[in-house]
């Protein structure tokens, strides 16, 4: 997890600036993926922890 928190501040002005770039139909089809992206990891976690 500390990987990822730094590779992101590390890259997060390359990441803007690339978004910022898209299009706004484009830019909304990756803010629905990541939200998208996001319900499944939390409701894997979530089961997995159910399940157990």
């Amino acid at each position: 997890m500390e990987k990822i928190k730094y590779w992101l501040q590390e890259h997060w002005d390359a990441i803007m600036a690339w978004y910022e770039g898209l299009e706004p139909l484009y830019q909304y089809g990756v803010l629905f993926l990541l939200i998208i992206a996001g319900i499944l990891i939390f409701s894997f976690l979530s089961l997995r922890k159910v399940t157990r």
